[in-house]
């Protein structure tokens, strides 16, 4: 049986199992939906996907991040359409243990998300 979680708490419920999941060293991918000053943790080795969704005009372009601990591969858009918006999911590695910010600037507008990623 394929589960949609369609409600924002449940969807918050999974990020959450998702960011112990990381912390436990899972070897899976882990997936966090991206909100302005989230922080998140995640196993070093790991590869790790930050999703954006975009509400009108314009898309996040590709991120800045402020240091090693962890590597930008690549942005794809979902697979799953919304109308709202674009819907991006940003891919990466953790590289070292450490800190970084990770900076999302929206192509269409002044706004940004900023995340941070603790790699342990």
């Amino acid at each position: 049986m394929k589960m949609q979680i369609n409600d924002r708490k449940w969807r918050t419920l999974l990020a959450l199992v998702l960011i112990g999941a990381g912390a436990c060293g899972a070897a899976e991918d882990v997936s966090f939906v991206g909100r302005a000053n989230n922080a998140f943790v995640v196993s070093k080795g790991a590869d790790f996907t930050i999703v954006l969704q975009t509400i009108g005009p314009g898309e996040y372009g590709n991120p800045t991040v402020s240091s090693a601990s962890i590597r930008f591969m690549s942005v794809a858009q979902a697979a799953m359409a919304v109308p709202a918006g674009p819907t991006q999911e940003f891919r990466f590695h953790a590289e070292r243990a450490g800190q970084a910010i990770v900076v999302f600037q929206h192509t269409g507008s002044d706004a940004a998300v900023t995340d941070t990623v603790n790699v342990r």
